[in-house]
């Protein structure tokens, strides 16, 4: 809140200037008392537990964290239930980070295997995190998505995701995950959006120009103009490397870049899901 003190009029003024917000939540939740997203998880036993059923804490973004079950429908339903509330700051869209779910300072970058999920029947009942971990990135965005679907039937919902699994395409699109700015992973790029499309998920796409390191001015114009032939367009870089928008690269990457918006808008009246708003 000290950066970000009045997100309603932030989102507002991003409006009146063409721009759309879509917002990060990730699955960690701040393992802290007072904090209000934890405190009504705690008093709705919504948290993923270690083996000897204590409430799993395993470090992330804010520090200590615990883990939503989503395999439960009332977790399910409570997360959803704060989507809406998030929906109410004007956000156009959330992009689910970190849910494989990725944890710090382990080995395996993720929960014990040994963690336990009070799932529902219908998905399998109660059973080890080794169990339900590749479809709990597709729970959580299908909870988001209902989320934002309760707070306007009308609006077809934009959710992000990292991770997925088989039917995760009926809930967000896919972008695959933190990539280096070099030519080699451009060329990748090209077969794992092929390959997921190939899989069921139509909506995916890279972080043009490399999460990890710098591009190269001709890096990123060659990369953009294969990113508008990807169904999900986006630039995007970490912390202390160069911005990954075309502006940032000189005005003929900037001129390429608008030749390519161009281009990648004429076949979105042909798409029956527009992830492009």
């Amino acid at each position: 809140m000290e950066r970000f003190p009045d997100p309603q009029s932030l989102v507002k003024d991003l409006h009146q200037t063409g721009f759309k917000a879509i917002w990060m939540l990730d699955p960690g939740i701040k393992y802290e008392e007072g904090y209000f997203v934890y405190d009504s998880g705690s008093e709705r036993d919504v948290w993923i537990q270690t083996a000897d059923g204590r409430p799993f804490v395993g470090e992330v973004w804010p520090g200590p964290c615990v883990f939503p079950d989503f395999t439960q429908s009332k977790a399910r339903l409570w997360w959803a239930g704060l989507v809406k509330g998030f929906i109410a700051n004007g956000v156009d869209g959330i992009w689910n980070d970190m849910n494989e779910p990725a944890v710090f300072k382990v080995v395996t970058k993720t929960m014990p295997e040994s963690n336990v999920h009070r799932g529902d029947l219908e998905l399998g009942g109660c059973q080890n995190h080794s169990h339900y971990h590749n479809v709990y990135g597709m729970l959580m965005a299908r909870s988001t998505y209902e989320g934002m679907k309760l707070a306007n039937e009308n609006k077809r919902p934009f959710v992000l995701t990292r991770a997925g699994f088989i039917g995760s395409q009926r809930y967000a699109a896919t972008w695959t995950g933190d990539n280096l700015s070099t030519w080699e992973h451009l060329h990748m790029s090209i077969s794992m959006v092929l390959q997921l499309g190939l899989s069921g998920q139509p909506l995916s796409g890279p972080d043009i120009g490399g999460f990890a390191g710098n591009a190269t001015p001709k890096l990123f114009g060659r990369w953009m103009g294969v990113g508008a032939l990807f169904p999900f367009c986006r630039g995007h870089s970490e912390t202390d490397t160069i911005d990954h928008e075309p502006w940032s690269f000189g005005e003929e990457v900037g001129s390429l870049y608008i030749e390519m918006l161009v281009l990648y808008f004429k076949p979105i009246g042909f798409l029956d899901v527009d992830v492009s708003f």
